[in-house]
């Protein structure tokens, strides 16, 4: 028997363009075969848009892969949509590749792979353990694909497919908090103030609140711009943004600065957290956070291919498609209470991962 599938097959509607994708959960298998996942996913991929063209088909297929899931995303034009219900039977039966095929594909994934990040890296492994994918490494992940050989794909892509259980994280899932602080040494000549917290599992209802906290933290003129940008002049850049995955999540803030500014920055960070969670944001700025949310997700999913990854995201996580729609309806009943709420849940100096980035040569 083999893995049950997440699949997404988006209606194409009035798009000239139509499109699906298909992946693999990565809970309950090996970390080899999640380091080998990218290099999996793009063997997939080649083989998915091989056999499309033998049949005549004109297929634009690519590798997907999320900390949660590996797969393919296809799309083909609109008089071709009923050729996207092949996509599985290819999928479950692509040969593995070629020693010389396998080099010219190695070589594009790794350059392809994110680059890495070392701040959000070092958030997720405070918080999910670097035993746990969330918290393998950009530098990890590209030196074993580099030395990844035939045998290596073929045994990733075999467990990959095997059965296994479903794990889907309970709706109230949250990461351990981290209650740290840590100073590094970076190459480069800006110094950066990172404060990480513990987030939701996506299943969790408490992602809306965090999503519009999140939101008026962050962004042009969000609450840390004003504060660190406007008023004081401290930082160069300054984001703030929460992610959500299947069994966990995380919120951040990442603020570039002078090397002598790093203890004033985080402390007005901390200072604007602890506003939040006693005051919320209301009236006009509460309408603007929600409303600018809104119309992220609505844009988002303006394509076929973006509405098909971002359901796979939700199978993944054990969501209905239908809950992709509720997004809007949901962010609007946030809250000034419930914002408060999440903040003060999230966003206290006990949970923070608390990381200084300071330059070797200022």
């Amino acid at each position: 028997m083999s893995v049950r599938l997440l699949s997404a097959f988006p209606p194409a509607g009035r798009s000239p363009v139509a499109a699906a994708a298909l992946a693999v959960p990565l809970t309950a298998v090996s970390r080899t075969a999640v380091l080998t996942a990218p290099l999996v996913a793009a063997v997939w991929a080649r083989s998915v848009a091989d056999t499309a063209e033998a049949t005549g088909t004109a297929m634009r297929v690519e590798p997907i892969v999320t900390a949660d899931l590996a797969g393919i995303t296809a799309e083909v034009v609109r008089a071709d949509e009923t050729a996207l219900r092949s996509l599985q039977s290819w999928f479950q039966n692509v040969p593995p590749p070629g020693e010389t095929e396998l080099e010219r594909l190695r070589d594009d994934c790794v350059a392809r792979l994110p680059t890495s990040e070392r701040g959000s890296e070092d958030v997720r492994r405070a918080l999910f353990g670097d035993r746990h994918r969330y918290g393998v490494t950009h530098r990890e992940r590209a030196a074993h694909l580099r030395d990844a050989d035939v045998r290596t794909v073929e045994d990733a892509m075999a467990e990959l497919l095997a059965e296994r259980p479903a794990a889907f994280a309970r709706a109230d899932d949250t990461a351990r908090p981290p209650g740290r602080r840590t100073a590094v040494r970076v190459d480069g000549a800006r110094a950066c103030c990172l404060i990480g917290a513990p987030g939701v599992a996506l299943a969790s209802p408490r992602k809306f609140p965090l999503h519009v906290a999140w939101a008026a933290l962050g962004g042009r003129d969000g609450l840390l711009d004003r504060r660190l940008r406007q008023e004081r002049a401290l930082t160069y850049s300054v984001a703030a943004f929460s992610r959500e995955l299947a069994e966990g999540g995380y919120g951040m803030c990442v603020a570039a600065c002078r090397p002598d500014a790093l203890d004033e920055v985080s402390a007005v960070v901390r200072d604007t957290f602890a506003a939040l969670a006693k005051d919320g944001v209301s009236g006009t700025a509460l309408r603007s956070v929600k409303e600018r949310l809104i119309v992220r997700q609505h844009r988002a999913l303006q394509t076929a291919r973006g509405r098909a990854e971002r359901l796979l995201g939700y199978a993944a996580a054990g969501l209905p498609p239908a809950d992709l729609d509720r997004y809007p309806r949901n962010i609007a009943t946030v809250t000034s209470a419930d914002v408060r709420s999440a903040a003060a849940t999230t966003l206290t100096p006990e949970t923070f991962l608390e990381l200084k980035l300071i330059p070797t040569h200022p």
